[in-house]
């Protein structure tokens, strides 16, 4: 009896473990989801290729160089100072999205796919709306899209050995819309490769397009993308 007795309650032991690891494995979580937004450090602009804040995580120090992105970002976080300015294709062009200082974005939602292509960290919001600061000093840039944005083409210039204009010659591969003139002289813009060309508004007929030295501007919706030589002279007498 006393054996019966000590069996029994081994196999009442033996089954109380047994239920205590089946409840341990009962609550084990499942696969977790993953956590949106997950370890973007302070001062730091965050690019998930993931939607909704997560996959691979790319890390952009608040002071960094600006960037184009080679991956596919589908959301970012700004965890930084300053405003961030993301952009669909590439050289700060395309579509544009800011960000504010602390806040997130994604571009993935609702069945639209919006990818990032470029980016860049900037003291104010009105920043991200232009790109002609990378045009240097000294320099003529043409920009492909208006205000200083996508493409950019630095001229520099050359005398031409027929006509002896201080300037470039080019095709329709640059079709500026904007431009930068960054250098001490006035800048002629001309709609033919020859440094000739002429066109009218109203009663009036004009042989260059002017761009005085330090000024930008967003060349009118009539001319962009038509110039296709350019001059530096010091007078605005001087243009053709």
């Amino acid at each position: 009896m006393t054996t019966i007795r000590t069996d029994l309650r081994r196999g009442s032991l033996i089954t109380a473990v047994l239920a205590l690891i089946c409840s341990a494995f009962l609550i084990l979580p499942a696969n977790a989801d993953p956590v949106p937004f997950e370890g973007c450090d302070q001062g730091m602009f965050c690019l998930y290729d993931g939607t909704g804040g997560t996959g691979t995580r790319l890390d952009v120090a608040e002071g960094g160089n600006d960037e184009q992105y080679t991956g596919t970002a589908l959301a970012v976080k700004n965890n930084t100072r300053m405003w961030a300015c993301v952009y669909s294709t590439s050289r700060y062009g395309g579509s544009l999205q800011t960000v504010m200082p602390g806040n997130t974005d994604k571009y993935d939602t609702g069945g639209t796919r919006w990818v990032v292509a470029s980016y860049k960290l900037v003291p104010t919001r009105a920043l991200c709306f232009t790109g002609y600061e990378r045009c240097e000093n000294g320099e003529v840039c043409t920009f492909a899209e208006r205000n200083g944005r996508g493409a950019m083409t630095v001229h520099v210039p050359a005398v031409d050995p027929a006509t002896q204009n201080l300037g470039n010659s080019y095709g329709a591969e640059v079709a500026p819309k904007s431009v930068w003139n960054r250098t001490a002289k006035h800048l002629c813009f001309y709609l033919k490769p020859d440094y000739t060309g002429t066109w009218t508004e109203g009663t009036k007929t004009y042989g260059a397009y002017v761009v005085l030295h330090g000024d930008n501007i967003t060349v009118p919706a009539a001319l962009a993308g038509t110039f296709r030589s350019h001059e530096l002279v010091t007078s605005t007498q001087e243009c053709q």
